[in-house]
C-alpha cells in the first residue's frame, strides 16, 4: 500500500517504528499536493512550517521524548479555523494576507498531540453553503467525476482526504458541512455532540448549531481524532474511552431504527438502492443487528426551524461586516444574508421552541433504539453550477435539498456520522448516515465500526489509488 493510502492510524504507527519519518511523509504528501491541487482546487494554503514541524515531532522520537497520540500525522484544516502561523481566509476575499494573532482551540489540541498541519483547506465561503463553489478560490472538483461539486462546506477537507493529500482533515458542521462533503466524495465525516469540540477561533456561521469534527478514512480514525479533540471539555461529561475501546465491547445487541417517512421520501432512486442495498449486507451479515421502522417526531418541522435559526444567527454575526463591504461576499452568500432580513424576531424564538420539543421528543426516541440510519443525502454529487435537481418527476433546489437529512442533528446536537456504503451505477459514492442520543458517540463510534466492517470501502477516488 502506498503512502498516501494509508489510514491516520497506520500513518502514525509507521512513523513511531520507524518505517518512514514524519518528515519524510510530510514532505510526500507536500509533492503529491503540488501535484493534484491546481486542478482540484482542495487547499487554499500549503504550511511553510510543515516540515519543521515534522522534523521536531521526529527529534522527539529519536530522543526518546513522550510523543503524542497524533505524533507526525500529516492533518489539513478548513480555512475557517484561526491559526496563528498562517492566513486565514475563512473562504472570503480580502483575507489572504490575514494571520491570526491566536490558534483555535481544536488545532491546539491536534498540535498538542503531534499532528502535522499541512494546509488549509478551500470551503464554500465562510461556510454558508453545500457545494464549495467557491468565487475567490475556486471551486472544489470532486475527485470520482470533476465535473461534479464535492459538497459543501468542508469540500477542500473532503477532496484532500479522497485524492490522497493528506491522511485526515479538520471540519465544521452547522446544517450538515461535514457529513455532506464526505458522503459525496465517499469517506467518513463525524459531527460530535454539541459542545464536545471546542469551537473557539472557529468563524462562527450560526453559534447554537456550529459543531466541530473529524473528516477521516475510517471510524476507527475518526475515534482517534475525536478523543484528541474532546480531551478539553470532559467537564462536559463527555464520554472518555481508551485509543482502541471502539474495537472491542460493541453492544452484543444492537436495534436499528430506520425512519423511512421524511428520510427515504424525496429521495433519488439510485440512492435508495445503494442504501437499502448496504442495510440488506449489515442485516444478512451482522446477526446481533436489528432493525425497525421508527418515525422521528416533529420531523416536519425541521427545515423552517433550521431556515430560521441559521439565517438569524449568521445575519447577526455577519451584521457589522455586511453592510460595511458587501461587494466582498460571493453573489449566493450576500443573497443568503440578506435574505434573513425577512425572518421576524418572533419567528426565530416560535422556531427555538420546537427544537427544544423536538430534541427531547428525539432524545426519548433514541432511549428505544441504539442508533437511527438514514441516507445522508437525497442526491449523489451533483453537476457544478446546477441550481435544481429531479427526483423522478419532483424539481428540487440542490442546496436546500442536499441538506434535509442533515440539518434535524444539528438542532438536536446530537452525534451523526456519515460513512460510504457503495457506488450508485453511475460510479458516484453514497454516504449511510448513523445518529446517536445525547453524548453517545462512543455508541455511535462502536456501531458503525461494526456496519463498517460489512460495508468495506477504500476511501480513496480510483483516479488517485
Amino acid at each position: 500500500m502506498k503512502f498516501y493510502a494509508w489510514t491516520l492510524r497506520q500513518t502514525r504507527d509507521a512513523i513511531r517504528t520507524g518505517q518512514v519519518t514524519a518528515e519524510e511523509i510530510t514532505r510526500l504528501f507536500i509533492s503529491r499536493i503540488e501535484q493534484h491541487n491546481p486542478a482540484l482546487r482542495a487547499y487554499i494554503t500549503i504550511a511553510d512550517n510543515a516540515i519543521e514541524a515534522a522534523r521536531v515531532q521526529d527529534a522527539r522520537l529519536r530522543n526518546g521524548d513522550p510523543v503524542g497520540p497524533l505524533c507526525g500525522v500529516p492533518i489539513a484544516v478548513k480555512d475557517l479555523f484561526d491559526t496563528d502561523f498562517l492566513p486565514t481566509t475563512y473562504g472570503t476575499k480580502g483575507r489572504d494576507n490575514v494571520v491570526p494573532s491566536a490558534t483555535a482551540t481544536a488545532v491546539q489540541l491536534l498540535q498538542s498531540a503531534g499532528a502535522v498541519i499541512i494546509g488549509k483547506t478551500n470551503l464554500h465561503e465562510y461556510a454558508y453553503g453545500t457545494t464549495s463553489e467557491n468565487p475567490h478560490f475556486g471551486t472544489c472538483l470532486n475527485p470520482w467525476n470533476r465535473a461534479k461539486i464535492a459538497g459543501g462546506s468542508s469540500g477542500g477537507s473532503s477532496v484532500a482526504i479522497v485524492a490522497g493529500l493528506c491522511t485526515a482533515a479538520l471540519g465544521t458542521d452547522t446544517g450538515g458541512s461535514i457529513r455532506i462533503p464526505a458522503a459525496l466524495t465517499g469517506h467518513v465525516g463525524l459531527k460530535p455532540s454539541y459542545g464536545l469540540v471546542p469551537t473557539a477561533g472557529v468563524y462562527p456561521l450560526a453559534p447554537s448549531l456550529d459543531h466541530v469534527g473529524p473528516m477521516t478514512r475510517t471510524i476507527d480514525d475518526a475515534a482517534l481524532m475525536l478523543e484528541v479533540l474532546s480531551s478539553s471539555e470532559r467537564h462536559l461529561s463527555a464520554p472518555s474511552w481508551t485509543k482502541d475501546s471502539i474495537t472491542s465491547d460493541t453492544p452484543p445487541h444492537i436495534r436499528v431504527g430506520v425512519p423511512r417517512r421524511f428520510f427515504f421520501d424525496k429521495c433519488h432512486p439510485s440512492v435508495l438502492q445503494t442504501i437499502q442495498e448496504a442495510l440488506n449486507r449489515i442485516e444478512r451479515s451482522c446477526p446481533e443487528v436489528v432493525f425497525e421502522e421508527v418515525t422521528v417526531p416533529l420531523i416536519d418541522e425541521v427545515p423552517d426551524v433550521q431556515n430560521a435559526t441559521i439565517g438569524s444567527e449568521a445575519r447577526a454575526i455577519h451584521e457589522s461586516n455586511l453592510r460595511a463591504h458587501p461587494e466582498r461576499y460571493g453573489i449566493d452568500v450576500r443573497q443568503r444574508l440578506e435574505a434573513a432580513d425577512n425572518i421576524r424576531g418572533w419567528e426565530y424564538l416560535r422556531a427555538q421552541s420546537v427544537r427544544a420539543v423536538f430534541r427531547l421528543e428525539v432524545a426519548h426516541l433514541l432511549e428505544q433504539v441504539d442508533v437511527i440510519v438514514t441516507p445522508t443525502t437525497p442526491l449523489t454529487a451533483t453537476d457544478i453550477g446546477q441550481a435544481k435537481a429531479h427526483i423522478r418527476t419532483l424539481e428540487v433546489g440542490v442546496r436546500a435539498h442536499l441538506t434535509r437529512f442533515t440539518n434535524p442533528w444539528n438542532l438536536s446536537g446530537f452525534p451523526a456520522l456519515t460513512m460510504p456504503c457503495g457506488l450508485t451505477p453511475d460510479g458516484l459514492p453514497v454516504g449511510l448516515q448513523v445518529v446517536a442520543g445525547p453524548m453517545q458517540d462512543k455508541r455511535l463510534l462502536q456501531i458503525a465500526r461494526r456496519f463498517e466492517e460489512v460495508l468495506e470501502w477504500t476511501s480513496l477516488a480510483p483516479e488517485f489509488r
